[in-house]
């Protein structure tokens, strides 16, 4: 059997064991007791407990519980949609279904990404609400480690969750000696935390609506490496930087973007920004401030130094594409192709930056 047919194969399997997940969950909504399902499943309470919640959720998300029936979606998903959902009512939880039909072409971190935008838009002041409560509940916790190392992990605000680890990075990429990455970074958090009188160099860019910036509708901004947030904390945060103008089309694409700024960007590079967001490969998250802008059709090969062949890549991506191993392909309607060495084609397409004018 060949490495296609063995691909082929997996897929299938994959396939059977989310139609089979969807059957143990529906086997869970008819058993009360989640003392019974840990006892026969060999599980721990906690997780038949899961089990029985996960059930009870395909009525609020039926959508999402007919791709599992039909091995198009596996439990991990259903499940982080579960609980970006589960604060939500009945109502607001089955608009967010309503609006999840292509879910199965999506990984669990893209999924997740655009579930935040759903609720955003569905339960724009229950959204803030939420954060505002989720802010109350932000702790930092020290778990010592063998070796004489210790965990030091903070539950807070994701972008300045965010800001922290971007400035962190960015230090420790401007030091230049032999310590790994991650040494860099740990030391540099110390120095940061303990008294360092680096300056803040790091900048998060939101993208918002005029209308939302004008409290005309509760649409949610975008923060690249934080997702979707609403538009009370976008509106906060724009008002806190520099501003660029993005022009749309009536779908909510960029069609370009404005000069006038502070620190003039190089105008084609700050569109491709802009537009793409993160790495062009599919279901890679990457921020594309932490990738390269790179050439679709080669430059030697004839490619044009125009938005339509140029599009960010992370290190990992941009070298398996430069290396020939996968290849990559933009049609003139934005739709993306990555086609990997055993044939297989995955396309993804653009997201609006914008939502769409009503019509």
């Amino acid at each position: 059997m060949g490495k296609r047919e063995i691909a082929e194969r997996m897929l299938e399997v994959w396939k059977r064991l989310a139609s089979a997940e969807f059957d143990l969950l529906c086997c869970a909504a008819e058993l009360d007791d989640p003392h019974e399902i840990a006892l026969l499943l060999r599980i721990p309470l906690g997780r038949a407990r899961r089990l029985q919640e996960q059930a009870a959720a395909m009525d609020r998300l039926p959508v999402l519980a007919g791709l599992m029936r039909d091995g198009l979606l596996d439990l991990d998903r259903f499940e982080a949609v579960r609980k970006l959902t589960e604060n939500l009512d009945e109502e607001k939880a089955r608009q967010v279904d309503a609006r999840l039909t292509g879910a199965a072409e999506l990984n669990s971190g893209e999924l997740r990404v655009e579930v935040g935008r759903l609720v955003c838009l569905v339960d724009p002041l229950g959204a803030e609400i939420r954060h505002v409560r989720a802010v109350k509940r932000s702790e930092v916790r020290y778990k010592p480690m063998p070796d004489g190392m210790a965990e030091l992990t903070a539950y807070l605000d994701a972008v300045r969750a965010r800001q922290v680890f971007d400035q962190i990075t960015a230090d420790a990429e401007a030091l230049d000696d032999d310590r790994s990455r991650g040494e860099k970074q740990a030391d540099v958090f110390v120095d940061r935390m303990l008294g360092s009188d680096r300056p803040v160099t790091v900048r998060t860019d939101v993208t918002v609506s005029a209308r939302t910036l004008l409290g005309l509708t509760t649409d949610p901004g975008y923060i690249a490496g934080v997702g979707y947030v609403d538009a009370s904390l976008a509106r906060e945060i724009a008002a806190q930087g520099d501003w660029r103008k993005v022009l749309t089309d009536k779908v909510g694409m960029p069609i370009g973007v404005g000069r006038k700024r502070y620190r003039p960007p190089k105008a084609l590079r700050d569109f491709v920004m802009v537009r793409d967001r993160v790495c062009q490969a599919p279901g890679c998250l990457r921020p594309v401030a932490e990738c390269e802008i790179d050439h679709v059709r080669g430059f030697a090969s004839g490619g044009a130094t125009d938005g339509r062949n140029l599009g960010p890549f992370c290190d990992v991506h941009h070298y398996l594409k430069t290396i020939g191993r996968y290849r990559f392909a933009r049609g003139a309607d934005g739709v993306r192709r990555w086609i990997t060495p055993l044939g297989f084609e995955h396309e993804t397409r653009p997201k609006a930056i914008a939502e769409p004018d009503p019509p």
